[in-house]
């Protein structure tokens, strides 16, 4: 974090000279978006900007996206942005724009690096009171930060933006955002971000920075999904050690060790749906209560109510069976988390190539294809 945060400040200071005069402003901003399905999602998003320390309505605007998880660490997103401008003589101008960019993440210590870059373009610019026009040329953008979680549900986000403008006016002008922002989530749905803003217009005609706080709003919608006809998939269920249904006996039994749990077999074209075993080393009967499977880290996922495992013994769910798990497993590349808290986790990173094979781990995280056998241990005609 400190390493992080050292460099993007460094990079602010070296990087920006002193303006001819100074701003204060206010940015306002609610959002909603939406997961589609793994990996498309949709955002909508509505801000107002107030500049001449808070005195005068810059601009409104809605911006309209659509995205795309390309892999574990690539986001891609398309965008279209309306925006309603006041100029100097109180008439307001609209303006569209469309957006193109790639988000990009790696962990790195106890938080997380974040990147964007992103290539903005006016599009079929309206403008036309006092005279004023609309640039449509080109503005590239890079920004990088780090995210820290400060404590439950609170994370705090310093990064560092520039801008080049007017690229294919052949007079590039560049400008810096610095951005200290604290979000919280409140719950799953809900979370609030305050931050500081400092933006620098340091190469122009006429040099200005700003100095902004913006608090944004952003609510998520459950995930999409398409009415389906109801699928059998088996309620979730427990086996012993020899593949027989077991029924624990009427007492309480102490909580698993996450060490001594493990995926032992995964099958992304199961039928009739995608399964897990969840297999126990432990001697003695233990309670899976309180432990939960996702294969987002980000995400609840399924979390498990009072559930024995048998010495020896494996939980086995279906997707979207009753009191199993609801998300979906890729046979290209999946990877699957059993967690305790968000400190304490193990994970095991699928890989199917033969739809008619299911995927077997070891205790220690060796995996083999392998011919499905659901609640049974590991099978004799297993393969590597």
């Amino acid at each position: 974090m400190r390493q992080g945060t050292t460099l993007i400040f460094f990079l602010a200071v070296l990087l920006t000279a002193n303006a001819q005069y100074t701003d204060t402003g206010g940015w306002l901003g609610l959002g909603v978006d939406q997961k589609v399905n793994k990996d498309w999602n949709w955002s909508l998003k509505w801000e107002n900007r107030w500049s001449m320390g808070g005195t005068w309505h810059d601009r409104g605007f809605v911006n309209a996206g659509v995205g795309y998880r390309l892999n574990k660490t690539w986001r891609a997103a398309a965008q279209l942005r309306w925006i309603e401008r006041q100029r100097y003589l109180g008439a307001y101008e609209s303006g569209r724009r469309f957006a193109f960019r790639l988000d990009g993440k790696a962990k790195s210590g106890q938080g997380e690096w974040k990147w964007r870059l992103m290539t903005t373009k006016a599009w079929k610019s309206m403008a036309f009171n006092e005279g004023a026009s609309i640039s449509e040329n080109l503005v590239q953008r890079f920004r990088l930060g780090y995210a820290r979680e400060l404590f439950d549900r609170w994370t705090l986000v310093p990064s560092y933006e520039f801008f080049a403008k007017d690229i294919e006016s052949g007079s590039v002008d560049w400008s810096t955002r610095v951005q200290v922002q604290l979000k919280h989530e409140i719950n799953q749905q809900l979370s609030t971000s305050f931050a500081y803003v400092w933006s620098d217009e340091w190469q122009t005609s006429d040099p200005w920075s700003e100095h902004v706080i913006r608090f944004n709003i952003n609510w998520r919608l459950p995930d999409f999904k398409i009415r389906k006809r109801k699928q059998s998939a088996p309620v979730a269920r427990v086996y012993s050690a020899e593949g027989n249904r077991w029924s624990p006996p009427r007492q309480t039994f102490g909580q698993c060790v996450i060490d001594q749990l493990y995926l032992s077999e995964v099958h992304p074209k199961g039928k009739p749906s995608d399964f897990i075993e969840l297999r126990s080393m432990s001697s003695v009967p233990c309670d899976l209560r309180d432990f939960s499977l996702t294969d987002d880290l980000n995400e609840e996922g399924l979390v498990f109510g009072t559930t024995i495992l048998p010495p020896g013994g494996c939980w086995l769910g279906y997707e979207g069976g009753k009191e199993s798990f609801s998300f979906g497993i890729s046979a290209g590349g999946e990877i699957i988390y059993l967690k305790l808290s968000s400190d304490e986790f193990r994970f095991w990173e699928v890989n199917s190539e033969d739809d008619k094979r299911s995927v077997s781990f070891d205790s220690s995280g060796n995996q083999k294809a392998s011919v499905p056998s659901p609640g049974r241990s590991e099978s004799s005609e297993s393969e590597d």
